[in-house]
């Protein structure tokens, strides 16, 4: 059973928050023709257009949540409760952050924790991220919600008089481990920990990670960046994407195309990057290592568009067609199709790039048109 099938059963049994699977979190607007309405089913929206042709949003990962009988969008923006606890409006497990640090409980069961040694200021809300600035001289804390949980994060922040604080989770959860250079220098991060729901299933549908050189041994899909290309030349990254067909089946596929929001670039020079298929039969799950990865077996699509390292190219959706790769799952009857993200030079530093996973606001998805 997925961790999305998982959670909405235990919602049924016992009342309490569980993910339903996807209605969109940052969809691109319905265009002309468009009829008012749309309906949202397991991993899928449908909108019907008034020329008879429908269109079918699929998404990588969960972004609805039960309040009681209402099924609502998930909402990672964090606010401050009559109580003075910072919570997430909406979120599929119970995130709190309080003086002694950030804290999350789990729908599934277990729970994980940053513990501060001294209490924390108030801190500054943006959206999904709380700043505590000057946690020490020269270092500002900070905490983004996802949908698996929480990262914490150590950043320089002027002039530091001592050494940085080293984050450590307690709990049945585990750190995600970064290399110096799979967190930029812009971003200034020297410790970060990932704190995600484990994932319950060997092949779970939807589902995104990333497998990287440096990462040897820690399941990567809680946390909220996708990675792909080289900092340095040497390390790489490649990242995966699967999503769940069973709102395209039998269907006439007119169009198709895959949508990824990029957060960061090593620089503004355009670098290709490519979108690979696996050989038929071969799934992805919370196991995945650069180590133990299949091997890629068909170029489907490249694209040159790079985003987020200046106002120049200012972070944004990147859509590539996908349209050939998307009929042929639809025409097999394939119940789910996996894709690879990778730097068409896999040796280049400026082929460095992030794109935002299923864990935030901005979840990757197939957009297809069907008639």
């Amino acid at each position: 059973m997925s961790r999305t099938a998982t959670l909405l059963s235990l919602a049924l049994s016992l009342g309490t928050a569980a993910v339903l699977a996807a209605a969109p979190a940052a969809a691109a607007p319905a265009g002309p023709g468009t009829e008012a309405g749309s309906t949202t089913s397991g991993t899928s929206e449908s909108t019907v257009r008034s020329d008879g042709a429908r269109t079918v949003t699929l998404y990588s990962g969960p972004v609805r949540v039960q309040r009681g009988a209402e099924w609502l969008p998930v909402d990672l923006t964090l606010r401050t409760g009559p109580d003075g606890v910072v919570r997430p409006a909406a979120a599929p497990h119970d995130l709190t952050l309080t003086p002694t640090g950030p804290s999350v409980r789990y729908a599934e069961g277990g729970s994980a924790a940053v513990v501060w040694p001294t209490p924390l200021p108030a801190p500054q809300l943006d959206g999904p991220k709380a700043v505590y600035r000057q946690v020490r001289p020269g270092y500002d804390l900070e905490v983004e919600a996802t949908r698996a949980g929480f990262v914490a994060s150590v950043r320089k922040d002027g002039a530091p008089t001592g050494p940085a604080p080293d984050l450590k989770l307690t709990g049945n959860a585990e750190a995600v481990p970064d290399a110096a250079g799979s967190l930029t220098e812009a971003e200034s991060a020297v410790s970060r920990v990932v704190a995600a729901a484990p994932v319950t299933t060997e092949a779970p549908v939807p589902f995104d990670t990333t497998t990287q050189t440096t990462v040897k041994n820690t399941d990567t899909s809680g946390d909220p960046d996708l990675r792909l290309g080289s900092y340095d030349g040497k390390e790489a990254a490649r990242s995966y994407l699967t999503f769940d067909l069973a709102g395209a089946k039998a269907a006439t596929v007119r169009s198709a195309t895959l949508d990824l929001y990029q957060t960061w670039s090593a620089s503004c020079r355009p670098r290709a990057w490519e979108v690979w298929t696996l050989p038929a039969g071969t799934t992805v799950g919370p196991k995945l290592r650069w180590a133990t990865q299949p091997q890629v077996e068909r170029l489907r699509a490249t694209s040159t568009d790079t985003r987020g390292n200046a106002p120049a190219c200012a972070p944004g959706w990147s859509s590539v067609d996908v349209t050939g790769l998307v009929k042929e799952w639809v025409a097999a009857g394939a119940t789910s199709g996996t894709v690879v993200l990778k730097a068409a030079d896999e040796t280049d530093p400026l082929s460095w790039k992030r794109f935002a996973s299923a864990e935030t606001a901005t979840v990757p998805h197939l957009t297809v048109t069907l008639g």
